[in-house]
């Protein structure tokens, strides 16, 4: 029960903060003796919880779309249609190259390697700023389908998909905070994609309140961290998380030579 809830907790974490939940799991995977990856069944409870903290966390934003669906002669379709735009590139990659890319995930050096390009987004992002002028309503499909490429790009062990996608938004003129915005609200359709590719691969159970347990504590985590980096972003954090992903692909590269 302790060791599934202090994963739980891990995954919360590392999923929205920009730190790379994929290469931390490569890289704690490869460096701890004995270390065995979790049921397929765990790994969607986790996945679900982070689900349920992004749905849970952005439920306005999810009410305001599924209202203006109703009304879609008042530009109620618009959000949506930008939100398919950046899930697409993902899709296609991680549809037409899941083998090549699953196999990534067991050399620890391209964790490390993907840390060190995550730390190069949020150090870009930094210097260029999180107060930008451009908000959401403003985003073009052009600039929903640009930010999707770096969603898909992220797919690859160590590079952080909310650091990636939040800078992409930066770059493109976002401030910090609508970045993130979009970002998050791109994660729901990314990670309810992810469970349903792994759902489709359980075979057999577990002790399921153990893993609820686990489940439980990526929600509330990740609902705690996606808040805190929402009020870092509005002060223009970003650089603590770019050292970070150096510190911890310099240590991982050092155990692993």
């Amino acid at each position: 029960m302790i060791e599934s809830i202090l994963l739980g907790i891990l995954q919360g974490l590392t999923e929205f903060l920009p730190i790379s939940s994929s290469g931390h799991l490569v890289i704690v995977q490869s460096l701890l003796p004995g270390f065995r990856e979790n049921s397929l069944l765990f790994d969607v409870i986790l996945h679900a919880g982070t689900l349920a903290a992004v749905l849970v966390y952005f439920r306005d934003d999810l009410k305001e779309i599924a209202l203006g669906l109703l009304h879609p002669a008042e530009g109620g379709f618009r959000l949506p249609a930008l939100l398919v735009a950046g899930t697409v590139p993902a899709a296609l990659v991680g549809l037409g190259f899941r083998h090549r890319i699953e196999a990534l995930f067991s050399d620890p050096r391209v964790a490390s390697a993907g840390l060190f390009l995550t730390a190069l987004l949020l150090f870009g992002a930094w210097l260029a700023g999180t107060r930008g002028r451009r908000s959401l309503a403003s985003l073009t499909f052009r600039s929903a389908l640009l930010i999707g490429v770096f969603q898909a790009v992220a797919i690859m062990p160590g590079i952080s998909r909310s650091g990636a996608t939040i800078a992409a938004g930066i770059f493109l003129g976002l401030s910090g905070r609508d970045a993130a915005r979009f970002s998050f609200l791109l994660a729901i359709p990314a990670i309810a994609g992810a469970v349903l590719l792994q759902a489709g691969g359980i075979q057999g159970a577990g002790d399921l309140s153990i893993f609820l347990a686990g489940g439980v504590a990526a929600a509330l985590t990740g609902w705690a961290a996606i808040a805190f980096l929402m009020r870092l972003l509005k002060q223009g954090i970003l650089l603590p998380f770019a050292v970070y992903c150096v510190a911890a692909g310099s240590i991982s590269l050092l155990f692993l030579v």
